[in-house]
């Protein structure tokens, strides 16, 4: 998942603000800036939904479309980190990060719950695909 360069760019531009400026608001480097507006590196979470109440948009306006819809894009789009998730769900991080991660199936009791933390429909978590397994080092899976 990316961020729409130049869209940050001329978001940040149309309010008048350098990339300075646009640093100051959001508590990070100028250099952050430039990254993101250079190679569409995406912000943490937090800083993310920052920098799209900055900009006075919505987050999904600043995401690259045409990614696919995973528990990851929704929940960055939503500018949470795994861990706030997993409070919402009343489970442990890593219970979290397993389904995230596609080791395990999206339990149906949690449907309505990320429905509502996501504001999507219970029924796409049926059919959401998650991110494929990570590998390691020599191509294989973890």
């Amino acid at each position: 998942m990316r961020i729409r360069r130049e869209r940050l760019r001329h978001l940040r531009r149309k309010r008048g603000m350098t990339q300075s400026q646009l640093a100051a608001a959001l508590g990070c480097s100028r250099a952050a800036v430039s990254t993101w507006e250079t190679t569409g590196r995406l912000p943490r979470p937090d800083r993310l939904q920052l920098l799209a109440n900055v900009l006075g948009v919505p987050v999904c306006h600043l995401i690259e479309d045409g990614e696919s819809l995973s528990l990851v894009s929704l929940r960055l789009t939503a500018g949470m980190l795994a861990k706030d998730v997993a409070r919402v769900l009343k489970v442990s991080k890593s219970t979290y990060c397993h389904v995230e991660r596609g080791r395990q199936k999206v339990p149906p009791r949690w449907f309505p719950i990320l429905s509502r933390t996501f504001g999507v429909p219970a029924e796409l978590f049926a059919s959401l695909r998650e991110a494929p397994p990570a590998t390691n080092a020599d191509g294989g899976t973890e």
